[in-house]
């Protein structure tokens, strides 16, 4: 009689118990993202990219054709910024869309953290989040790629 309760118990604490984890993550992920309720938005076309091998992500450089601020180098604790800009070139850290091409373009709106896609040829557009990078070997890609040392 005992075992035939036992399953359903522990299966009962695993659900309770990964439902609490999620709202945790969740809950850090807002608080960590608070940090891009900074004002900054900037437009801007490919001029180069470079994807890893970790699930696409990569560094995409933007000539810019709008931006709120000339340059943005700041730092955080504990991970990076999904961009930055120096003078009248940017540089995105996030997944790189399928099919991007040179001329393509970005609009990053980073108080509503989220930036707006182009694609030139087939005419695509979509909107995707925008978020802290806190992976590392993300961190290292972008260390190793940016052209902003």
């Amino acid at each position: 009689m005992k075992n035939r309760f036992r399953v359903p118990l522990l299966l009962g604490l695993f659900i309770i118990e990964a439902i609490l984890v999620n709202k945790c993550s969740a809950k850090a992920a807002v608080e960590r993202d608070k940090v891009l309720n900074n004002n900054v938005e900037f437009k801007g076309y490919v001029i180069d990219f470079r994807t890893s091998d970790d699930h696409a992500f990569g560094v995409i450089r933007l000539q810019l054709t709008e931006s709120s601020v000339s340059v943005f180098n700041d730092t955080i604790k504990n991970g990076i910024y999904p961009y930055r800009i120096n003078g009248g070139i940017a540089e995105l850290y996030t997944v790189i869309p399928a099919n991007l091409d040179y001329d393509d373009t970005f609009k990053v709106k980073s108080n509503s953290h989220e930036y707006d896609f182009e694609s030139k040829k087939g005419h695509q557009k979509y909107t995707a989040e925008l978020y802290i990078i806190e992976d590392s070997s993300n961190i290292d890609f972008v260390k190793e790629k940016t052209e902003f040392k």
